[in-house]
């Protein structure tokens, strides 16, 4: 009889298409290394509003700190980050400003259940600002298709989902009219006076997101969210929406809710499309948990 001791091995795992004769990969939100990305490399504290943990290859917006009372915050920290949500004039409210970053991010957390690197509130966040002239890697939608195309052809961003879109133009924000919603489906069926989208939209989801708030009535809270485009009739009025599905009978009061404003062109260029073998975030609402999704697709853009 002998002692043994017992080890939990950690397993490896290799992106697909790693070991090719010809291989090529990126993580995102990791910019590529040289001295303007060096220079360039900026950082802040997240704020207190933020509700998700922030991490590599996020859309944000920077403000400064509120620098007066008798316990001001230490400026020499950054200005406070959080989530952009509109791509917008300069100086509008939430409107995105970089890109948060995995460069020299030493402060933030790792866990064996959490293996990519997390920033809570009040946590150091480091990201490059547009027009800093870095290449960094972001997700990429499966329906971004740019080979061939000029490194300056317009393209968005998904502000839920955090990857890079094809181009939508810019809509205002509008009134819904009236408003069905299907429980079997979760679709939700919006109808505005005049089309608020235009025909860029088309009548597929081209991985757009509406943001919807205000609709009223009995049991519709869960329907006030971001939801992605399932659908537009040929008028435009009509737009439909994959919601939650299975929330039963519900009772949503007419000529209630809006639209938010959104799409447009994201002022980056677009250097490089990769399918696959490249390391994405995946992040879980219900356990809090961001693993990484070895097959993800990510594009390099010059910010």
């Amino acid at each position: 009889m002998v002692a043994a001791l017992s080890f939990n091995y950690m397993s490896q795992t290799n992106g697909a298409g790693a070991f090719n004769v010809l291989s090529a990969g990126y993580v995102q939100g990791l910019a590529i290394e040289d001295p303007v990305s060096r220079f360039s490399l900026a950082g802040g504290v997240l704020s207190q509003s933020e509700t998700l943990p922030m991490w590599g290859g996020v859309g944000i917006n920077e403000v400064t700190l509120p620098n007066t009372g008798t316990n001001a915050p230490d400026s020499t920290q950054g200005g406070v980050i959080s989530r952009a949500t509109n791509i917008s004039t300069v100086g509008a409210a939430a409107s995105l400003t970089g890109f948060s970053a995995f460069n020299q991010a030493y402060g933030m957390a790792i866990t064996p259940q959490s293996p990519v690197p997390l920033a809570g509130s009040g946590m150091q966040v480091n990201f490059y600002r547009l027009g800093s002239g870095v290449r960094i890697p972001v997700a990429a939608s499966s329906t971004l298709a740019l080979s061939g195309n000029p490194v300056t052809q317009q393209v968005s961003w998904d502000f839920v989902n955090q990857q890079l879109i094809p181009y939508v133009a810019a809509y205002a924000s509008a009134s819904v009219q009236s408003a069905t919603y299907t429980s079997s489906t979760g679709v939700i069926a919006l109808t505005f006076a005049t089309a608020p989208l235009g025909a860029s939209i088309g009548s597929s989801a081209n991985g757009v997101y509406l943001s919807i708030s205000g609709l009223a009535g009995t049991g519709v809270a869960p329907l006030n969210g971001d939801w992605p485009i399932t659908g537009t009739a040929s008028s435009g009025t009509v737009v439909s929406v994959q919601g939650p599905a299975g929330l039963g009978s519900l009772t949503i009061t007419g000529s209630t809710g809006t639209l938010a404003a959104g799409g447009g062109a994201l002022p980056v260029k677009v250097l490089e499309v990769l399918t696959g073998s490249s390391l994405v975030v995946s992040y879980s609402s219900t356990t809090g948990y961001a693993t990484w999704n070895y097959t993800g697709s990510v594009a390099v853009i010059l910010i």
